[in-house]
């Protein structure tokens, strides 16, 4: 080869463009049923459906070039402590609290979270015994003896402390069941996708029943860990972008 063909080759060469390398986004969920965001008690990913949500995150690789999605499940307190050690990329479905903002990052606007990049909405209910003087209407409690049941790790423990109330959490929702069964607590609150699954698939739950009307309702987003948004800031706003055409264009589906 002549000088002048290797330096034609070489000028050639520097104008090819290198093929962009895969990212695996290694993103965690509960280990407990939230259905039909997730179904399943178990440290495994379920197959062939897994749950809304988790088909909805499992859509980016679709939507987004050289992107592998890796898929992992912890209890709920471990998967914020993981996001939060940069062990994690991303975990869902977290609300948005203050505190979390320590943990990891939302999608963001204007100096707030911003609710249109959300993955989906979710309301709390509170569940009592059907023989229990316990109600809520709206705006306060009564008939309340003792503390509210409530999952360990999870935001609603701020929202009822700032009502002054008292609550016990559990590391599963059987356990809140059974603490309410046994009178350990005077009512539990659950986000009701869980825990009118678990009352109309339980037999022994036939007892308790639903209180109207919802506690709160919040929008839950797909957090990342801030290791990753820091290392990859504009895939990080795609990630966020595509998750909130995905709910509109995809999760009803999904769900369905």
């Amino acid at each position: 080869m002549s000088l002048n063909t290797r330096i034609v080759t070489l000028l050639l060469l520097a104008f090819i463009p290198m093929a962009q390398a895969e990212i695996v986004f290694k993103v965690a969920y509960e280990n407990a049923s939230q259905y039909p965001y997730y179904v399943g008690d178990s440290s495994e990913v379920l197959n062939p459906k897994p749950g809304a949500a988790v088909e909805l995150v499992k859509l980016l690789e679709q939507n987004i070039a050289n992107f592998k999605v890796e898929l992992v499940r912890f209890p709920w307190k471990q998967c914020l402590l993981k996001l939060k050690k940069g062990e994690i990329d991303g975990t869902f479905n977290g609300s948005f609290t203050k505190p979390r903002l320590d943990v990891g990052t939302y999608p963001w606007k204007n100096g707030a979270v911003d609710t249109t990049r959300r993955l989906t909405t979710i309301s709390y209910h509170f569940y009592r015994l059907k023989n229990s003087n316990f109600s809520w209407d709206g705006n306060k409690i009564s008939g309340l003896i003792s503390t509210v049941g409530i999952p360990l790790a999870y935001s609603i423990k701020g929202d009822l402390g700032r009502m002054g109330v008292n609550t016990l959490s559990a590391r599963d929702i059987q356990t809140n069941f059974s603490n309410l069964l046994r009178g350990k607590v005077g009512a539990l609150a659950l986000q009701d996708v869980t825990g009118d699954f678990h009352i109309k698939r339980k037999s022994g739950l036939k007892s308790i029943e639903k209180v109207h009307p919802a506690l709160i309702t919040k929008p839950y987003y797909l957090m990342l860990s801030k290791q990753f948004q820091n290392e990859h800031p504009e895939l990080s706003e795609t990630i966020w972008n595509k998750i909130a055409l995905l709910r509109e264009e995809v999760l009803p589906e999904l769900i369905d």
